[in-house]
Protein backbone atom coordinates (compact mmCIF):
# COMPACT_ATOMS: atom_id res chain seq x y z
CA UNK A 1 0.00 0.00 0.00
CA UNK A 2 3.15 2.50 0.94
CA UNK A 3 4.28 1.15 -2.01
CA UNK A 4 1.68 2.45 -4.08
CA UNK A 5 1.13 5.56 -2.35
CA UNK A 6 4.68 6.38 -3.30
CA UNK A 7 4.35 6.16 -7.37
CA UNK A 8 1.09 8.39 -7.23
CA UNK A 9 2.91 10.76 -5.57
CA UNK A 10 5.55 10.42 -8.09
CA UNK A 11 3.40 10.25 -11.03
CA UNK A 12 1.79 13.85 -9.37
CA UNK A 13 4.82 15.41 -9.54
CA UNK A 14 5.29 14.71 -13.00
CA UNK A 15 2.21 15.47 -13.63
CA UNK A 16 2.64 19.39 -12.46
CA UNK A 17 6.37 19.59 -13.99
CA UNK A 18 4.56 19.08 -17.55
CA UNK A 19 1.76 21.45 -16.71
CA UNK A 20 4.29 24.24 -15.62
CA UNK A 21 6.39 23.39 -18.73
CA UNK A 22 3.61 23.86 -21.17
CA UNK A 23 2.19 27.07 -19.24
CA UNK A 24 5.96 28.53 -19.74
CA UNK A 25 6.35 27.96 -23.52
CA UNK A 26 2.64 29.38 -24.19
CA UNK A 27 3.05 32.58 -22.18
CA UNK A 28 6.93 32.55 -24.23
CA UNK A 29 4.81 32.41 -27.61
CA UNK A 30 2.56 34.36 -26.40
CA UNK A 31 5.55 36.91 -25.39
CA UNK A 32 6.89 36.93 -28.75
CA UNK A 33 4.00 37.22 -31.07
CA UNK A 34 3.32 40.19 -29.37
CA UNK A 35 7.06 41.72 -29.62
CA UNK A 36 6.77 40.48 -33.68
CA UNK A 37 3.15 42.24 -33.91
CA UNK A 38 4.81 45.72 -32.08
CA UNK A 39 7.88 45.05 -34.50
CA UNK A 40 5.50 45.14 -37.71
CA UNK A 41 3.71 47.68 -36.33
CA UNK A 42 6.36 50.51 -35.55
CA UNK A 43 7.85 51.03 -39.45
CA UNK A 44 4.18 51.38 -40.49
CA UNK A 45 3.97 54.33 -37.92
CA UNK A 46 6.44 55.72 -38.57
CA UNK A 47 6.51 55.51 -42.82
CA UNK A 48 2.87 57.58 -41.81
CA UNK A 49 4.78 60.77 -39.95
CA UNK A 50 7.49 60.50 -42.40
CA UNK A 51 4.49 61.03 -45.70
CA UNK A 52 2.61 63.75 -43.49
CA UNK A 53 6.13 65.66 -43.04
CA UNK A 54 6.94 65.06 -46.61
CA UNK A 55 3.79 66.53 -47.63
CA UNK A 56 3.86 69.47 -45.70
CA UNK A 57 7.32 70.44 -46.84
CA UNK A 58 6.58 69.97 -50.43
CA UNK A 59 2.68 72.20 -49.92
CA UNK A 60 5.55 75.12 -48.26
CA UNK A 61 8.05 74.40 -51.32
CA UNK A 62 5.05 74.71 -53.62
CA UNK A 63 3.82 78.14 -51.84
CA UNK A 64 7.16 79.66 -52.18
CA UNK A 65 7.34 78.98 -55.60
CA UNK A 66 4.43 80.56 -56.46
CA UNK A 67 5.29 84.13 -54.51
CA UNK A 68 8.58 83.55 -56.23
CA UNK A 69 6.98 82.91 -59.44
CA UNK A 70 9.25 83.88 -63.04
CA UNK A 71 11.74 86.39 -63.61
CA UNK A 72 13.20 87.24 -66.53
CA UNK A 73 17.14 87.21 -66.89
CA UNK A 74 17.34 90.52 -67.27
CA UNK A 75 15.33 93.74 -67.24
CA UNK A 76 14.72 95.05 -71.31
CA UNK A 77 12.21 97.75 -72.47
CA UNK A 78 10.74 99.23 -75.49
CA UNK A 79 9.82 103.10 -75.43
CA UNK A 80 8.43 104.75 -77.96
CA UNK A 81 7.50 108.34 -78.07
CA UNK A 82 4.58 109.43 -80.51
CA UNK A 83 2.81 112.18 -81.65
CA UNK A 84 6.04 114.57 -80.36
CA UNK A 85 5.23 113.77 -76.37
CA UNK A 86 9.10 114.58 -75.82
CA UNK A 87 10.45 115.01 -79.31
CA UNK A 88 13.07 118.10 -77.96
CA UNK A 89 14.54 115.48 -75.27
CA UNK A 90 15.54 113.19 -78.43
CA UNK A 91 17.10 110.60 -79.13
CA UNK A 92 16.98 108.61 -75.93
CA UNK A 93 18.48 105.02 -76.19
CA UNK A 94 16.70 101.86 -74.17
CA UNK A 95 19.21 99.96 -75.70
CA UNK A 96 21.35 99.06 -72.23
CA UNK A 97 19.98 99.17 -69.21
CA UNK A 98 21.36 101.16 -66.05
CA UNK A 99 20.66 101.57 -62.21
CA UNK A 100 17.28 100.55 -61.26
CA UNK A 101 15.38 100.30 -57.62
CA UNK A 102 12.13 99.06 -56.29
CA UNK A 103 10.74 100.88 -52.94
CA UNK A 104 7.85 99.86 -50.76
CA UNK A 105 6.26 101.74 -48.39
CA UNK A 106 3.65 100.29 -46.09
CA UNK A 107 0.90 101.71 -44.03
CA UNK A 108 -2.34 100.19 -42.83
CA UNK A 109 -4.47 98.12 -45.70
CA UNK A 110 -1.92 99.91 -48.10
CA UNK A 111 1.29 99.32 -49.45
CA UNK A 112 2.90 101.55 -52.24
CA UNK A 113 5.57 100.25 -54.95
CA UNK A 114 7.82 102.65 -56.46
CA UNK A 115 9.84 101.10 -59.44
CA UNK A 116 13.04 103.21 -61.44
CA UNK A 117 14.61 101.97 -64.78
CA UNK A 118 16.99 104.02 -66.00
CA UNK A 119 18.92 104.11 -68.58
CA UNK A 120 22.20 105.05 -67.48
CA UNK A 121 24.12 104.28 -64.27
CA UNK A 122 24.27 106.08 -61.28
CA UNK A 123 24.78 105.75 -57.00
CA UNK A 124 22.10 108.30 -56.40
CA UNK A 125 18.64 107.81 -55.43
CA UNK A 126 16.46 107.10 -59.44
CA UNK A 127 13.44 108.96 -57.48
CA UNK A 128 14.95 112.98 -57.45
CA UNK A 129 18.20 112.24 -59.42
CA UNK A 130 18.96 114.74 -61.80
CA UNK A 131 19.28 114.22 -65.61
CA UNK A 132 21.27 114.99 -68.19
CA UNK A 133 20.51 114.79 -72.22
CA UNK A 134 19.62 111.36 -73.21
CA UNK A 135 18.84 110.13 -69.94
CA UNK A 136 15.79 109.00 -69.12
CA UNK A 137 13.83 107.24 -65.54
CA UNK A 138 10.77 104.51 -66.42
CA UNK A 139 9.39 104.58 -63.46
CA UNK A 140 5.90 102.92 -62.22
CA UNK A 141 3.86 103.16 -58.99
CA UNK A 142 1.54 100.74 -57.59
CA UNK A 143 -1.20 100.60 -55.25
CA UNK A 144 -1.51 97.68 -53.68
CA UNK A 145 -4.86 97.57 -51.38
CA UNK A 146 -5.57 94.63 -48.67
CA UNK A 147 -5.97 94.14 -45.09
CA UNK A 148 -2.97 94.74 -42.40
CA UNK A 149 -0.06 96.64 -42.04
CA UNK A 150 2.17 95.50 -44.20
CA UNK A 151 0.01 94.15 -47.22
CA UNK A 152 1.96 92.38 -49.08
CA UNK A 153 2.55 92.98 -52.77
CA UNK A 154 -0.21 90.72 -55.05
CA UNK A 155 1.22 88.58 -58.21
CA UNK A 156 -0.79 89.01 -61.04
CA UNK A 157 -2.30 91.93 -63.33
CA UNK A 158 -2.54 95.28 -62.18
CA UNK A 159 -5.30 97.89 -63.83
CA UNK A 160 -3.39 100.54 -65.81
CA UNK A 161 -6.77 102.10 -67.42
CA UNK A 162 -8.34 103.20 -64.29
CA UNK A 163 -7.75 104.61 -60.50
CA UNK A 164 -9.18 101.18 -59.27
CA UNK A 165 -8.06 98.92 -56.28
CA UNK A 166 -4.79 97.56 -57.26
CA UNK A 167 -4.10 99.97 -59.99
CA UNK A 168 -0.51 101.26 -61.55
CA UNK A 169 0.73 104.70 -62.74
CA UNK A 170 3.28 105.15 -65.15
CA UNK A 171 5.61 107.67 -66.51
CA UNK A 172 8.68 108.58 -67.89
CA UNK A 173 11.09 110.98 -66.21
CA UNK A 174 13.49 113.46 -68.53
CA UNK A 175 15.85 116.15 -68.36
CA UNK A 176 15.02 119.42 -67.39
CA UNK A 177 12.59 118.34 -64.77
CA UNK A 178 10.22 117.01 -67.15
CA UNK A 179 8.05 114.08 -66.51
CA UNK A 180 5.66 112.26 -69.34
CA UNK A 181 2.96 110.95 -67.45
CA UNK A 182 0.96 107.73 -69.35
CA UNK A 183 -2.68 109.42 -69.42
CA UNK A 184 -5.21 106.89 -68.49
CA UNK A 185 -8.00 108.02 -70.90
CA UNK A 186 -5.67 108.00 -73.79
CA UNK A 187 -4.48 104.18 -73.19
CA UNK A 188 -5.43 101.63 -75.46
CA UNK A 189 -3.55 98.97 -74.36
CA UNK A 190 -2.77 98.71 -70.61
CA UNK A 191 -0.97 95.47 -69.76
CA UNK A 192 0.70 95.60 -66.63
CA UNK A 193 1.71 92.13 -64.14
CA UNK A 194 3.88 91.37 -61.34
CA UNK A 195 4.96 87.69 -61.73
CA UNK A 196 7.43 87.53 -58.77
CA UNK A 197 7.66 89.15 -55.35
CA UNK A 198 11.00 88.26 -53.13
CA UNK A 199 12.56 89.83 -50.23
CA UNK A 200 15.21 91.16 -52.75
CA UNK A 201 13.97 91.97 -55.44
CA UNK A 202 10.65 92.16 -57.63
CA UNK A 203 9.76 91.28 -61.43
CA UNK A 204 7.01 91.54 -63.70
CA UNK A 205 5.96 92.32 -67.80
CA UNK A 206 3.97 95.35 -69.34
CA UNK A 207 2.69 96.43 -72.75
CA UNK A 208 1.06 100.29 -72.64
CA UNK A 209 0.09 101.74 -75.70
CA UNK A 210 -0.93 105.09 -75.16
CA UNK A 211 -2.05 107.86 -77.29
CA UNK A 212 1.72 109.96 -76.71
CA UNK A 213 3.58 106.64 -75.52
CA UNK A 214 4.43 103.18 -76.26
CA UNK A 215 6.29 101.12 -73.76
CA UNK A 216 6.65 97.34 -73.27
CA UNK A 217 8.84 95.24 -71.72
CA UNK A 218 9.99 93.38 -68.77
CA UNK A 219 11.88 93.62 -65.84
CA UNK A 220 13.48 92.14 -62.40
CA UNK A 221 14.56 94.85 -60.17
CA UNK A 222 16.21 94.74 -57.35
CA UNK A 223 14.28 96.02 -53.87
CA UNK A 224 16.27 98.95 -51.95
CA UNK A 225 15.96 100.67 -48.52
Amino acid sequence: MMKIKTIMNAVLIILIVALLSIFSIACGSQESATQETQASEQPAAEETTTSAQTEETEAAEETIAETAGECPAATSVSVESTNGAYADHMPISWDSIGSQSAILSHSTNNTGVFIYIANFETSENLKDVELSDGQAVLQFTLNVVGQGDPVPVSVGSYNVKEWVDNYVSAGIRLSGGTTVSISTSSVSTGDFEITSVTDTEICGKFNIDEKWTKMSGEFKVPITE
